[in-house]
């Protein structure tokens, strides 16, 4: 069973090995998605951070072998916009880049995460980029907004919608992680919610940080949203620093297994698997994969 995985942070990494960043691809990014059930994903460059972003992007996408990915299904992202100037729209657009969230956690110039104030939402140039991005056909994820941005997006648009990465929030609540009613929303607006492999999205005791509590937010999901509504955004970290921020029984991408199994032996069928897996982002995506 293969897997498109809608949150990889691999666009940032490479950036950050730079310029030692074809050697990173080759050396460690591409042996393990060999062995890695993900055919697919979208790689996102993050800003965490002020920088020039046009040239992080360059930089990023210059180590990325293309004949190597030939059997691997990309779009590219970014993960939260304070560093893009509207005027560089049309050119990472050019250089293939089709998703975006408009927030990290932060407050900038088009709309407010999670850390940013509860009252302010998506603001009047956030209003243009969304245009641009709807006459474009760019993916829009909603993830790291705010409840207020959260409502401002999906009541000025609902076109090519997802939550790429978090859980539920009934069962961890944690900002990240989205309630009932905005669960019900992104399935209003036939968005895809991406359900996270990150720890502190499954639970905030140690002892639940597992696959089982996994499964309950996935069943949560199903309950709330429909099997059609719903697709993998694991946030895999192993990449970044020595703490494991994923589950000890999922890691990285290459034990994927354990997870596939695990639906199986929940009594998920082929079908509902093959749909979350990679079929639900198919069905509404494919034209965007970068070729």
């Amino acid at each position: 069973m293969k897997i498109f995985d809608l949150h990889s942070d691999i666009l940032y990494d490479l950036y950050k090995h730079y310029p030692k960043v074809k050697e990173r691809f080759c050396e460690y990014h591409l042996p393990r998605l060999k062995i890695s059930p993900v055919r697919g994903g979208i790689w996102a460059l993050y800003s965490p951070n002020d920088f020039a972003l046009p040239e992080a992007v360059e930089k990023a996408l210059s180590g990325i072998d293309r004949n190597a990915l030939e059997d691997f299904d990309l779009v590219f992202g970014l993960e939260g916009l304070r560093n893009l100037q509207i005027e560089d729209f049309d050119r990472l657009y050019d250089l293939g880049f089709r998703h975006a969230s408009l927030t990290w956690n932060e407050e900038n110039i088009y709309a407010t995460g999670v850390r940013g104030p509860k009252s302010r939402g998506l603001t009047s140039l956030g209003k243009k980029l969304l245009s641009k991005m709807v006459e474009h056909e760019m993916i829009i994820d909603l993830s790291h907004l705010n409840e207020k941005s959260f409502d401002d997006v999906l009541d000025y648009t609902n076109k090519n919608i997802i939550f790429s990465h978090g859980n539920i929030r009934e069962i961890c609540n944690h900002p990240r992680n989205l309630s009932r009613r905005q669960l019900l929303r992104l399935k209003e607006a036939d968005g895809l919610l991406g359900l996270s492999l990150v720890r502190y999205f499954i639970s905030a005791k140690p002892e639940e940080q597992n696959v089982n509590t996994f499964l309950s937010h996935l069943d949560a999901a199903v309950e709330i949203m429909g099997i059609d509504n719903l697709a993998f955004g694991f946030d895999f970290m192993d990449y970044f620093n020595d703490e494991n921020s994923n589950l000890d029984e999922i890691p990285d991408s290459t034990r994927l297994g354990v997870l596939l199994d695990a639906l199986k032996q929940k009594g998920y069928s082929d079908e509902d698997i093959e749909k979350i897996s990679y079929r639900n982002f198919y069905d509404r995506f494919h034209h965007l994969i970068w070729r």
